[in-house]
């Protein structure tokens, strides 16, 4: 899959984090770095960053999970993207961009029991609502620089729901968690 610049300036803010922990010494983070301006697409950012233990925030461990419900992507870049009423949600979600919203209602759309939200973007807001019995698990989305994860939506109340696993991370985001 290719890649723009806002996956670009996460991985270089993951390599950053990766020389303040003492992973990387300046010179190879300096190595890295040009790797990663001149990436092209996923792979190349993975070669550059799959050692560090900030990569697990750009290249989550659920990547491995099976897509047989399907999968879909949403660039938000500048605009606004909203979903809601009657929809068939994907077992697997991409939401990517810069300057954007996500604003997906899933209280009466379809969702698959288990579904995967991958998040990489940039000055972005990312807005879910869902319902009294979806399970949330943000434990996969690490909020990068300036970043903030607000639940609003707390554990379900209702038993038997769908689980909704939220991965990725975000510079100069917000992520906001709702239920009905």
């Amino acid at each position: 899959m290719r890649i723009g610049n806002h996956e670009r300036n996460l991985a270089v803010e993951l390599l950053n984090e990766a020389v303040g922990g003492g992973y990387l010494d300046l010179k190879e983070f300096d190595e890295r770095s040009q790797v990663v301006l001149a990436a092209k697409t996923r792979a190349d950012l993975f070669a550059a960053l799959a050692d560090l233990p900030t990569a697990a925030r750009m290249f989550p461990p659920s990547a491995e999970l099976s897509t047989a419900g399907g999968t879909d992507s949403f660039e938000i870049s500048w605009i606004t993207v909203r979903r809601n009423g009657l929809w068939d949600v994907p077992a697997r979600l991409l939401i990517t961009g810069s300057a954007g919203t996500a604003d997906l209602d899933l209280r009466e759309a379809r969702i698959p029991a288990h579904c995967v939200i991958d998040i990489l973007t940039t000055w972005s807001t990312v807005k879910l609502k869902v319902g009294n019995d979806v399970v949330l698990r943000t434990d996969g989305y690490g909020s990068g620089t300036w970043s903030s994860l607000k639940d609003k939506a707390g554990p379900p109340t209702v038993p038997g729901g769908p689980q909704i696993s939220i991965n990725g991370a975000g510079s100069y985001c917000t992520l906001v968690l709702r239920r009905t």
